[in-house]
């Protein structure tokens, strides 16, 4: 029989131990310390079990108390706060932070040439994508230093086409915005409404051979919410085809998509599509790590731009991932992030029922989006001193005012203002 790591055994002498009554419900757990002493063990590896003990509903944690053990058979009654949705997310990562500067001090005293990225990680990445369907070959995959610095190094290089143009959803990522404008670069734009793009418009743009890229957010679009169907992207490969457009897919959302729907690089037939995956997004913000899936015509431009910007991206950071991704902590927590979503609209829906909301609604992952478009008085709400987003830098030009986004927290304050509003 297969011995048993210090890991495992921690699990299971706990789980034993409230199972059977040894540590009564309520009762505090030993110490992370006494439990490190008993089975003459890492802390780490102490915080690791009692981590997933938690996630399994066994435990909960007092902060500067310790671990206590949770009434079983009680896990559906336990309240989730939407606010610590990314708690889980650090402590795991945090342990694997830690393991990382365990034996291995190359990490902090020596460069890293493969400006490709760290192969332990776009090994992590490439397993990562073939389970999610986005199947490409382990030398297609590259690691930048966040999301900007990737769509940056796209707009500067050459692509087969020699087209020049940029072409991007209005509105938008804040930050393509920023980058066009900031590097007087030229563009054009279309308009991404609540129910999608108008292909014919598209077709006029492709039309013009002078459009390099097509930059969208086909999931969860920032700032709409709106998702193509996978009808609509294959009609938007077709068209990206016939006129040798590229399309950049900023996939930022895609691991809260609970039905995966199919990406525009899984359709791609013609090696046409840049995919691009932020792990700041799915995890933390402090993660500057992003995944490109790049086609083999623009990647060693794409390489070689890279090298003249940074020498190599955060090592330890590459490793902690790489670790976080093959010990499963990247696919608990993606579930423990849907899990606390569907909370999240369960307590909308609660909202909207109880608020009788007097104006249309489309759910984002992360509050309400209101149709402002047929409200009198939206000069009165923009200087309600609300908590509101209007998205002003999401528009190149000046904002139209027509949507607004409202947190859970604020959303019955609002929704009870602009009923007064309309009385």
């Amino acid at each position: 029989m297969r011995k048993l790591s210090k890991y495992q055994e921690v699990v299971a002498y706990l789980k034993v131990g409230i199972e059977t009554g040894k540590f009564p419900t309520g009762s505090r757990l030993p110490s992370i310390r006494q439990l490190s002493q008993d089975f003459q063990c890492s802390k780490d590896t102490i915080q690791r079990a009692l981590l997933d003990l938690k996630h399994a509903q066994y435990l909960y944690a007092k902060p500067q108390s310790g671990y206590y053990v949770l009434e079983q058979g009680q896990h559906q009654d336990l309240e989730i706060e939407v606010t610590d949705e990314h708690a889980s997310a650090y402590d795991d990562f945090r342990l694997c932070v830690n393991e990382t500067l365990i034996g291995r001090e190359n990490y902090l005293f020596n460069y890293y040439d493969n400006q490709e990225g760290l192969d332990d990680l776009r090994k992590s990445v490439h397993k990562l994508l073939f389970e999610q369907a986005l199947y490409c070959k382990p030398d297609q995959l590259v690691l930048t230093s966040g999301t900007q610095q990737a769509l940056f190094i796209l707009s500067q290089i050459d692509f087969p086409n020699k087209a020049e143009e940029i072409l991007i959803e209005q509105p938008t990522y804040h930050r393509m915005n920023q980058l066009l404008l900031a590097q007087n670069l030229p563009y054009q734009t279309i308009e991404r409404r609540i129910d999608g793009i108008n292909l014919e418009e598209l077709e006029r743009h492709f039309k013009t051979g002078t459009i390099k890229f097509f930059y969208t957010i086909p999931r969860f679009h920032y700032p709409l919410g709106h998702s193509y169907t996978e009808e609509e992207k294959r009609e938007i490969l077709a068209l990206a085809n016939q006129y040798g457009v590229y399309i950049v897919e900023d996939d930022y959302l895609g691991d809260l998509d609970p039905k995966k729907g199919q990406t525009f690089h899984y359709l791609d037939t013609e090696d046409r599509v840049i995919y691009i995956k932020s792990f700041s997004t799915s995890l933390f913000p402090a993660l500057r790590i992003t995944a490109l899936i790049l086609p083999n015509a623009i990647k060693e431009a794409f390489v070689s731009y890279k090298n003249v910007l940074d020498y190599d991206s955060n090592l330890i950071m590459q490793k902690a991932l790489s670790l976080y991704i093959d010990s499963q902590l990247f696919e608990k927590n993606r579930l423990a992030r849907l899990a606390i979503q569907d909370r999240y609209q369960v307590q909308i829906d609660h909202v909207l029922k109880k608020s009788s909301c007097p104006l249309p609604a489309f759910r984002l992952h992360n509050g309400l989006l209101l149709d402002l478009r047929q409200f009198p008085k939206i000069a009165s709400l923009k200087h309600s001193h609300l908590n509101l987003d209007f998205f002003e830098e999401a528009y190149l030009g000046p904002c139209p005012y027509q949507f607004v986004k409202v947190s859970l927290e604020d959303l019955e304050k609002v929704l009870s203002y602009i009923k007064a509003e309309l009385e």
